[in-house]
């Protein structure tokens, strides 16, 4: 049987051809010694096994419990005055009861035991040696033993697919999370920064001063045209998850390029920032560099709507199997005058944040990120390791 429930075409070939030998050699071997109905028995035993066979190629379940209960039954009761021919047709039911997942375990082996002992009431009036009719009976206990491992085996095949079904929905949330983290990013740098540039050009328009509103308006489209660089390359990234974009590595030109960019692209919004750097820096995966500069991104996105105007202080340390990523700023007056509340947790939201520390502790070889307030500042602290 498949999953879909339908016996396979080969399986009820073969079926059919031990159904037909079976029933060839029931007619065949019957003798004017045992009575007719035996032979009639045996041939219904036969019958319900094919018919089994037939309505399961055809995805029927309905009779399936009703013929096999009557393959199971006839056949037994008939073992002994049929030569052992009709047991096999018993056996087969017992075996695809057992082995039947739809089926209850207690159910098929209530069937063999009542198989087991029809076979031995069957044997009585026609004087069947032990030795033949316990040989028929073990017949019908292998068939138990086979049904059990073919049920173990079809258990161990719906785990497998549960547990891909189970990999796939990760997957899947997976990618669901990546899309919000990528999104937010990406909003909360441009369209944050679109804000305040356009606020300063609104107020540059109603003091007269064209020629810096001007200027603003410049720099937005040039955020704007970043924005939309950066939604590309999100998108580009989701579509393509294992691909080139999440391999390879970013050199520490190409790495503190980018900061560059970062760091300009906060100056140009009016906000402040000071960077120290310390030791050696040395190649980055591209995964590693995306999150450190995502965390860069963010905290300086942050600083700008919590603190604006706020001086923002970031540390780039690179250690011996470690690369960590500072960056703090003074909090808000609300932030200060209740201590040990973080000025983005008061203003609701933090998936910022959460999206950081997601991307840390996916790295490969490990990353955590952390964010609060430590003294009168509010400090995210990024950590990559590198061996």
């Amino acid at each position: 049987m498949n999953q879909t429930g339908r016996q396979s075409p080969l399986a009820f070939a073969l079926n059919l051809f031990g159904a037909l030998a079976i029933g060839f050699s029931l007619v065949v071997s019957h003798s004017s010694e045992r009575p007719v109905w035996v032979l009639v028995v045996a041939l219904v035993s036969v019958a319900a096994w094919l018919a089994r066979g037939a309505l399961a190629l055809a995805g029927v379940r309905s009779l399936e419990p009703t013929l096999l209960v009557i393959a199971a039954v006839t056949g037994g009761i008939v073992a002994a005055p049929s030569d052992g021919l009709s047991v096999v047709p018993a056996a087969i039911a017992v075996l695809a009861t057992v082995g039947t997942l739809r089926f209850p375990v207690l159910a098929g082996l209530g069937l063999a035991a009542i198989t087991l002992a029809l076979v031995a009431v069957g044997a009585i009036p026609f004087g069947t040696d032990v030795a033949a009719v316990l040989a028929m009976m073990g017949g019908v206990i292998l068939a138990v033993f086979a049904g059990l491992s073919r049920r173990q085996f079809r258990q161990a095949e719906e785990q497998a697919v549960l547990l891909q079904q189970r990999e796939l929905e990760m997957r899947e949330e997976a990618a669901r999370i990546a899309i919000a983290r990528d999104l937010h990013d990406v909003l909360a740098h441009s369209l944050g920064g679109l804000v305040i540039q356009l606020d300063a050009v609104e107020a540059l328009l109603e003091a007269g001063d064209s020629a810096a509103a001007g200027a603003r308006v410049t720099d937005a489209r040039a955020l704007a045209a970043s924005g939309l660089s950066e939604a590309r390359r999100a998108v580009a990234a989701l579509r393509d998850p294992d691909g080139s974009g999440s391999s390879g590595s970013v050199s520490p030109s190409a790495f503190s390029a980018a900061v560059d960019d970062l760091l300009a692209a906060h100056r140009s919004l009016g906000g402040v920032v000071d960077v120290t750097l310390h030791g050696e820096p040395v190649t980055l995966s591209a995964g590693q560099a995306a999150a450190l500069q995502r965390a860069l991104q963010e905290s300086l996105s942050n600083a700008r709507k919590h603190a604006p105007g706020e001086p923002v202080r970031a540390d780039l340390a690179w250690n011996t199997g470690s690369v960590r990523l500072t960056v703090s700023n003074p909090l808000s007056d609300e932030a200060a005058a209740a201590p040990g509340t973080s000025a983005l947790a008061a203003s609701g939201g933090g998936h910022g944040l959460e999206g950081m520390r997601e991307r840390f502790h996916a790295l490969p070889l490990g990353g955590a990120a952390t964010a609060g307030v430590l003294g009168d500042r509010f400090t995210v602290t990024a950590e990559a390791k590198l061996s």
